[in-house]
């Protein structure tokens, strides 16, 4: 591989090739092991990211549906084997694959897992300013589908791994090490397979750590606070059908079935949706109230008032994630009805992707669409349901977090996030594993968009502060205190 290809200095290109981690100023000294020189494991870390970038592994509908994971898992796998750790490829479809590996301690506290998986939703090329799939670096920004969601991740669980091996650390953990296929797509040839097929490998894990919430950072570059995913809002997937009769279009039908579908799908837009302030969400808003300023610093100091304001709740409703954690949500994104323009048909149907808050029950929250629609001729039946049950704020996994956070940015708070979209951890916190999002890198939210967006990218700085955070985090939680 010709490394001045992908833009890397030659500086850069002499600390890839070299093997030894231990002689730059930023080097961080652990009693009985070698020194740890995050600077030059960020910059191998960015060769392999560059690498797995360039392995197109998208997974949606149309566009791979085989999906190419095993591709991605045995690159994976080949690093953590040249570098003296044993990992397993497991096909769990054709051309599909989760990979593991585990790092042996000597068994006082139960395992913890580094989750990440390999898939990516699938881009467009035309529409990137740099290939989504050619990892290219610009500006100090390494570029390509996944940096973000979720290989830059995976690439830095991955120098955990390779970072503990070196330096001979005991560890009072098993540090597992997981990459899994399919779940852009929900997770059934991946996380799910691997949990039905393979229970006994996790099954004596305490903690996962996976993708989530991140840093925040503010418009003049500092950390507002650090987000970990402590619950997922949980999917139900509706479908709304409506009946009516049939006939020539020339002669309208005012309760023809698209008529009939049209008018409740106006009531649900019509309709806002009621607050729910959880504790979790009311801790968040308190937590992160102290970086504010002005009206927004009040309405998070005091949410459960701020919300009964519709003037205020409407500002809140600008920030999307902010936003979906204060309700339930449901976005209509699929309409189909009829065959032929001149046929009114008999059938008419929409799917509603809704995101339900924790606590909420499924069957309440039918009964409140049907309420609001209001029509016996237009059924809601469920199409899907996926419940993620939360984890605790106070464990310690939680307080290692918290004690990195403090030792790099003393005074920025560490805060429970309740996420709209959902992860693989749900599989796993079926298995009574605490789990937690979070991605360590400090993104603002121009970055945050790019996530399934196009133009995604990750500093290459961040990316590197990224891999020293999880390290730290990791090697504090697996050893004795």
């Amino acid at each position: 591989m010709d490394l001045k290809k992908l833009g890397l200095s030659a500086l850069m290109i002499a600390a890839v090739s070299s093997t030894t981690f231990g002689t730059a100023a930023n080097a961080v000294a652990k009693p009985g092991s070698q020194l740890i020189n995050f600077e030059q494991a960020g910059t191998e870390a960015t060769r392999y990211l560059v690498d797995y970038i360039k392995i197109d592994t998208s997974n949606g509908p149309g566009i791979n549906p085989t999906g190419n994971e095993k591709a991605g898992a045995d690159f994976l796998a080949s690093i953590l084997k040249a570098n003296g750790i044993e990992a397993t490829v497991f096909e769990s479809a054709p051309n599909r694959g989760c990979v593991y590996a585990r790092l042996k301690g000597n068994g006082k506290k139960k395992a913890v897992i580094l989750l990440s998986h390999i898939d990516v939703v699938p881009a467009k090329g035309e529409n990137w300013l740099h290939g989504p799939f050619s990892g290219e670096i610009h500006d100090n920004e390494l570029w390509g589908r996944g940096t973000l969601d979720m290989k830059g991740m995976g690439i830095a669980n991955l120098e955990t791994m390779l970072l503990l091996k070196r330096s001979g650390r005991t560890l009072d953990r098993d540090v597992i090490f997981l990459g899994t296929a399919d779940e852009e797509m929900g997770g059934a040839m991946g996380a799910k397979w691997f949990v039905d097929h393979h229970p006994e490998l996790v099954k004596d894990a305490e903690y996962l750590l996976t993708e989530g919430f991140y840093i925040d950072s503010a418009d003049d570059g500092k950390a507002r606070y650090w987000g970990i995913d402590v619950a997922e809002k949980n999917l139900l997937w509706l479908k709304l059908t409506a009946k009516g009769a049939a006939g020539h279009a020339s002669m309208p039908i005012a309760n023809s079935a698209p008529n009939r579908l049209a008018r409740a799908l106006q009531k649900l837009v019509d309709s806002p949706v009621k607050p729910i302030i959880l504790p979790e969400v009311r801790d968040y808003f308190k937590s992160i109230s102290v970086a504010e300023k002005g009206q927004l610093k009040a309405a998070f100091a005091d949410i459960d008032a701020a919300v009964k304001s519709p003037e205020t709740l409407k500002s809140l409703q600008k920030d999307s994630i902010k936003a979906a954690m204060l309700q339930n949500t449901y976005s209509l994104t699929i309409i189909k009805a009829g065959y032929k323009t001149n046929v009114i048909p008999t059938e008419a149907t929409a799917e509603l992707d809704c995101r339900l808050l924790p606590t909420v029950n499924p069957d309440d929250f039918v009964n409140e669409i049907k309420g609001i629609i209001n029509d016996p001729q237009v059924e809601v039946t469920k199409l899907d349901w996926i419940k993620a049950e939360p984890s605790p704020f106070n464990t310690e996994c939680i307080e290692t977090i918290k004690a990195v956070a403090a030792k790099e940015a003393p005074g920025v708070p560490v805060v429970p996030v309740i996420i709209p979209w959902f992860t693989d951890s749900h599989w796993f916190r079926d298995l009574g594993i605490t789990s937690y999002g979070f991605l360590p890198f400090q993104i603002n939210q121009k970055g945050i968009a790019t996530v399934h967006g196009i133009n995604e990218r990750i500093p290459l700085d961040e990316f590197k502060n990224g891999i020293r955070r999880l390290y730290l985090m990791v090697e504090k939680l697996c050893t004795t205190k």
